[in-house]
């Protein structure tokens, strides 16, 4: 499987949490959660938002394809609030209203966002940081289609930027109350 190959040769890039990430943390997500809450990690990898989060009060549940990934957070996570799921997001079975956080990074896949939304507690918060496909290509993110995928979040943050050959588009939204 390619995600296992990729994560046994190391993916030293996915070590640390993203920055904007961090800054939606810190400007946001902790200021409405202070004493933490239940968070989802999806396509979570070897964890870096995970735990980042299970540090501070978070009970996070995370999940991804890749059984090398999990293998790894799990061993990383020890002793904290952290449960790994190993799935592919397209079979795993979304709680309704469970979550006070949702993380999506870089899995794009557009049936997920309906279910993600669901998933959300009212007041609940979906931070995403997706790639925007350059050139157009149907299977890829367009230009602001993040903003209709969200269509029923409230938008708290949203920029699309170039990088590379490809722009990025970061997110933050919260399901209404």
């Amino acid at each position: 499987m390619l995600w296992n190959e990729r994560y046994t040769k190391g993916l030293p890039a996915l070590e640390i949490p993203d920055p904007f990430f961090v800054k939606m943390y810190e400007e946001h997500i902790s200021k409405e959660f202070p004493n933490g809450g239940i968070a989802l990690d999806l396509a979570a990898g070897t964890g870096r938002h995970t735990l980042f989060l299970s540090t501070d009060n978070w009970q996070v549940r995370a999940v991804d394809i890749s059984d090398v990934a999990m293998e790894r957070l799990a061993e990383k996570a020890a002793g904290r609030p952290v449960q790994t799921i190993c799935t592919d997001l397209a079979e795993y079975a979304f709680p309704q209203a469970a979550f006070d956080l949702i993380v999506l990074y870089y899995h794009f896949d557009r049936a997920l966002f309906a279910a993600v939304g669901k998933a959300l507690k009212p007041g609940g918060l979906l931070i995403s940081k997706q790639a925007v496909g350059k050139p157009v290509n149907p299977h890829t993110l367009q230009a602001y289609e993040l903003l209709q995928l969200t269509e029923g979040l409230e938008q708290i943050s949203y920029a699309e930027r170039p990088v590379k050959e490809r722009g990025v588009a970061e997110y933050l939204g919260r399901k209404p109350f």
